[in-house]
């Protein structure tokens, strides 16, 4: 959180009043405020293959010496930046996987069966007032 904000994020306990140095999950607008921190900070690789949805991120790679390449690409960032990942969620050189609840194959992204069939298995409406 820039410095200057920190006094907009005050709250009181007992008889003393704190602020926060780092921004507070329950603000409104957090995650357009990380959204937009992480496109700043991932622009020259987000036009290549990698996409970043707020704390999500996956690098799409043809070539395993590419995916190696534009993973240290990524950890330059990192380091820059003091971003941390969170290692239970970092999966590296997989062939397939999920993103944001999509498949992403080496075909390209398809959408994820298991969400297709709650809209496949609705009922049709039967009247008006079900509409």
């Amino acid at each position: 959180m820039h410095p200057s904000d920190e006094n907009k994020t005050t709250f009181m306990a007992e008889f003393v009043i704190y602020c926060y140095k780092v921004m507070p999950f329950d603000l409104k607008n957090l995650g357009a405020t990380y959204q937009r921190l992480m496109d700043r900070i991932l622009a020259p690789l987000l036009e290549q293959n990698v996409q970043a949805y707020v704390d999500d991120m996956v690098i799409t790679s043809l070539e395993k010496d590419q995916h190696i390449a534009e993973l240290e690409e990524l950890f330059g960032p990192k380091e820059k930046y003091n971003l941390k990942f969170n290692s239970e969620k970092c999966v590296f050189g997989v062939e397939a996987g999920k993103f944001l609840d999509f498949l992403l194959i080496e075909r390209g992204i398809e959408a994820n069966p298991d969400k297709c069939d709650a809209i496949i298995g609705m009922r049709s409406l039967a009247n008006v007032k079900e509409v």
